[in-house]
């Protein structure tokens, strides 16, 4: 089964820092109710992070779209090309699992940074996915394929 690896990671700060900043950063800590430390920990709504693989990144470049790594609002960007799996298949990043809870289908931003974006990557805009158990990941962190539905 292939693997692949962390290239980025990033996460949305809280109130008492700059508000809605997102954030290049080496590692963090999840658990079932998001990313430790982000604004949207523990906030009541269903934890769910969003999963990028380089695909999305390498349709926009062969597209001569020049847009910055996180862009596409990940949380955790890998180079291998995960959009094939389903809501309920199971990845396992450094020492988390995370659930597939499905594509994330948002685009309606992504017209402000060219009006073909949108339909250029649909279907690879990212994953959600959301952590099973507590654990820290970090860059460089290998990411497999546990259980595929």
């Amino acid at each position: 089964m292939k693997s692949g690896k962390v290239l980025s990671l990033y996460m949305t700060m809280p109130d008492m820092m700059r508000s809605g900043h997102r954030m290049k950063c080496d590692d963090f800590d999840c658990d079932s109710n998001g990313i430790v430390g982000s604004r949207d920990y523990e906030n009541g709504t269903e934890p769910v992070l969003v999963l990028v693989s380089k695909k999305s990144y390498d349709i926009i470049e062969e597209a001569e779209l020049v847009l910055e790594k996180g862009v596409l609002m990940e949380n955790i960007y890998v180079d291998i090309d995960l959009y094939h799996l389903n809501k309920g298949s199971i990845i396992e990043i450094g020492e988390t699992l995370f659930e597939v809870t499905g594509p994330c289908e948002d685009y309606r931003y992504l017209y402000a940074f060219a009006p073909e974006l949108p339909e250029l990557i649909h279907g690879k805009r990212g994953l959600f996915v959301s952590p099973v158990d507590y654990g820290g990941i970090k860059i460089g962190n290998e990411v497999k394929v546990i259980k595929e539905i």
